[in-house]
């Protein structure tokens, strides 16, 4: 076998230059094709990696999600009745919270309850309710008076309205029987004879002189009281004493001036209820506690009272965002409220039989009207015998006399009250002013009914929504489940103490009579009287014992 020696100075004879060369070319091009092949696997590892990294939370995210949802819609057809009504039962809930609040604000008329504890101008008794504005008349009618009829509507102003001689033209028929008490009194000692002629003169209807007189006396007697009306009518003593002969008044007022109000306020309960009963739901679905539905009918009563409540309100001004203008329901209907609330207020509070009733029996004006007529009569004769008669107004007879008109006045003008009501035109009046007031003023026409009680309307609802969770507990589950909360030994103590403290603070008061002071004195004088009680008691047992003992 030759050895075939090789060097870089001899060939081997089995060389082929082309061959070899083809050979070379083919090697590197196969290098060089597996060089790019390896750094395009490598750079696509690289992308996947990087793909992978940017992928798998979205991945993983998305997942959960599925989780989650499968979760929850496994859960709902479980039992897919009973969470299916969740949102229809606190849409219920919401509107009867919504409907009983409304309810409360206006009945009972008169307290009814077991009156064991009872608060003078307080709706809730230890046991027992009266509606809100029934209960407290008295502070919303002098509320209403100072807030918005003094402001639009002064007696001083509408007086003069009346034309005298149209009074007296009206009242002229009745005027021998206006005057016959002075008649009856300044001649009480006089011969019969002339007693029956003054009678006789003061009443012809047809004497000529008769009727100018009784018509000077009449129309002077009205300018006397167009001049003093200040004295002689006390428009709050007539709005207030008015409400307060029949409670139920104010809160008919109340709710016609506000009817779209308190309709709006019962009927979003149903719809925040039921909005509200989807999230409760959607909680329930998840969190596997009975009492869940307690809880979220407690949120539905108390949210769907306060946010009803806010929504009619507020704003108070107009808030403009982009295209939209926000402000509360009750400002928003300004006019139709003014013509409501000044049609009310002139028939049925202000009207001309009201103020002359008002006048001739309030007791911080009768003495007025009593003096007033005094003095005119006595003008009046002075006058009219020129200066023959001169009657002192502080006499004992005049003065006598003028109780006695007083006390019959007001059944001779009924045939004046139409023209009363007509000329003062408190409606049209009450109405123009009523739709020139700001916002800011107009709100608290109607506002204050429910500021009054506001924090036990929503309390309410949320006690009221708390019991239909209870009911909704029952009804899904079949039975309740109360919470348990153990103390060890001491159970039964503490069970004790805190009714004890329970039916204590219960007994003090329900709520403060005026304001907190007021309240905590009143708490102070309780505790005091408990503490002397507390040791006296202990006295008697410790000599109870030592007794025993010997």
């Amino acid at each position: 076998m030759k050895s075939t020696a090789f060097n870089h100075g001899t060939l081997p004879s089995h060389y082929n230059p082309q061959r070899s060369g083809r050979r070379i070319l083919d090697s590197e091009t196969t290098s060089r094709s597996n060089y790019f092949l390896s750094a395009s696997t490598l750079s696509r590892q690289k992308v996947v990696c990087q793909s992978s990294v940017i992928i798998e939370p979205v991945v993983v995210g998305s997942t959960l999600v599925r989780r989650v949802l499968g979760h929850g819609v496994t859960t709902f057809m479980s039992n897919w009745k009973a969470y299916s009504a969740i949102p229809l039962v606190a849409g219920f809930v919401g509107w009867l919270t919504n409907y009983l609040a409304v309810q409360m604000i206006f009945f009972p008329i008169k307290w009814r309850g077991i009156p064991i504890y009872k608060v003078e101008g307080e709706p809730l008794g230890l046991l027992g309710w009266q509606g809100i504005v029934p209960a407290k008349t008295l502070k919303m009618s002098e509320s209403m008076v100072n807030t918005t009829i003094n402001e639009l509507l002064t007696m001083e102003e509408i007086i003069q309205r009346l034309d005298p001689d149209k009074v007296a033209d009206i009242l002229l028929p009745k005027s021998g029987q206006i005057v016959q008490p002075f008649i009856d009194e300044l001649l009480a000692d006089k011969p019969k004879a002339l007693k029956e002629f003054a009678t006789n003169y003061a009443t012809d209807k047809d004497g000529w002189v008769q009727q100018r007189l009784a018509h000077k006396f009449l129309r002077d007697l009205t300018v006397d009281v167009q001049d003093n009306i200040g004295s002689v009518c006390n428009l709050r003593n007539c709005v207030v004493n008015m409400m307060m002969s029949d409670r139920s008044l104010l809160g008919k007022l109340f709710k016609i001036s506000g009817k779209d109000e308190l309709i709006f306020l019962v009927d979003s309960g149903l719809w925040f209820g039921f909005l509200l009963g989807m999230i409760q739901l959607a909680v329930s679905l998840y969190w596997d506690n009975p009492w869940s539905l307690s809880i979220g009918g407690l949120i539905v009563g108390l949210a769907t009272n306060w946010l009803a409540l806010k929504w009619i309100f507020e704003p108070v001004n107009p808030v403009k965002i982009g295209p939209v203008v926000l402000q509360g329901l009750f400002l928003r209907r300004q006019k139709e409220v003014s013509a409501d609330f000044s049609k009310f207020f002139a028939t049925k509070v202000l009207t001309s039989r009201q103020l002359w009733s008002s006048m001739l029996t309030d007791p911080t004006t009768l003495p007025e009207w009593e003096k007033l007529l005094a003095n005119r009569f006595a003008n009046f004769a002075k006058d009219t015998t020129f200066n023959w008669v001169d009657l002192t107004p502080k006499s004992r007879k005049l003065k006598a006399a003028a109780t006695k008109t007083c006390s019959t006045l007001l059944g001779y003008l009924t045939d004046l009250h139409d023209y009363v009501d007509e000329a003062l035109e408190i409606e049209p009046t009450l109405r123009a002013r009523m739709m020139s007031m700001s916002s800011t003023r107009f709100e608290r026409v109607l506002h204050p009914i429910f500021e009054e009680d506001e924090l036990t309307l929503i309390l309410s609802g949320g006690g009221l929504g708390f019991l239909a969770g209870l009911l909704q507990q029952l009804i899904s589950t079949g039975s309740l489940v109360l919470p348990r909360v153990s103390f060890g030994g001491q159970t039964k103590m503490i069970s004790t103490i805190g009714s004890i403290i329970g039916l204590y603070i219960v007994s003090i008061a329900l709520k403060p009579r005026k304001n907190m002071i007021l309240f905590v004195e009143r708490l102070i004088e309780r505790t005091r009287k408990l503490k002397r009680k507390t040791r006296s008691y202990w006295k008697r047992k410790r000599r109870f014992s030592e007794s025993s003992d010997l």
